[in-house]
């Protein structure tokens, strides 16, 4: 009898990678083998983040990590074929965190957390950062993703935007038009979608999006926390991407 295989996906650094071995480091070792008992010969999936899945089976366990044999390789599984980036006008900690928790499996590639003038705050520092990175490679494991989005705090909204990829970009605006169908056209080019803080984008930043090739787009006429509007626009655009 084969053993059964981990419901979850592993993490492992990419320096820890080599041939056709791997090893998990203590944290995720413990989880294999303590929480899902693995054993010599026990099946495991594991990504690095940087695009790549690998079909494992458990070796042996060194001093409480875990080595595995590689048995096969995946490129972006899990990931969308455009590039899809979110620039939110910097909420508070909590609804930063429901961002990244739930755009992370939706197929981000980046996160900028960016203060905006009805912001209140400056921008995240290390600590904050390092936190949400660590949520983002959670929602990584959890939805079958390859690739850790980059999550950054721009000090203000000229440098956030001065980062944003070539490509479509879209701002939620209450006075916006609908969604286009063609969302990315033939290119596959990157996607950026704006969401502005609690309040919205003040004129004099709106502004500033409209000069920076941003097509302002409207969620209805429901008033949205910028979590729930950074969602909404979020999911619509995947929609139409897995589905053009």
């Amino acid at each position: 009898m084969s053993e059964r295989r981990p419901d979850t996906t592993f993490w492992v650094e990419a320096a820890c990678v080599e041939g056709d071995r791997l090893t998990l480091d203590r944290e995720e070792s413990r989880h294999l083998l303590r929480v899902h008992r693995a054993r010599a010969g026990t099946p495991f999936e594991a990504t690095d983040g940087v695009g790549n899945t690998y079909s494992c089976v458990l070796e042996s366990d060194e001093d409480g990590q875990a080595l595995a044999r590689i048995t096969a390789r995946e490129v972006d599984r899990g990931e969308l074929r455009a590039g899809l980036h979110l620039l939110v006008g910097l909420p508070d900690l909590g609804a930063a965190e429901s961002v990244v928790q739930h755009a992370v499996p939706l197929g981000v590639r980046s996160i900028d957390f960016t203060p905006c003038e009805r912001s209140g705050r400056p921008a995240l520092g290390s600590a904050r950062l390092e936190r949400l990175q660590r949520l983002a490679r959670s929602g990584v494991k959890q939805s079958r993703r390859s690739r850790l989005p980059e999550i950054r705090s721009s000090d203000s909204l000229d440098r956030a935007l001065a980062l944003v990829p070539p490509g479509r970009r879209l701002a939620a605006d209450p006075d916006g038009r609908p969604l286009p169908a063609d969302v990315n056209g033939p290119a596959q080019a990157p996607i950026t979608v704006a969401v502005g803080p609690p309040g919205g984008f003040t004129v004099r930043e709106r502004d500033r999006l409209d000069a920076g090739g941003f097509q302002l787009i409207s969620l209805g006429p429901s008033r949205l926390t910028s979590e729930t509007a950074a969602l909404a626009l979020l999911a619509s655009v995947r929609n139409l991407l897995l589905h053009s």
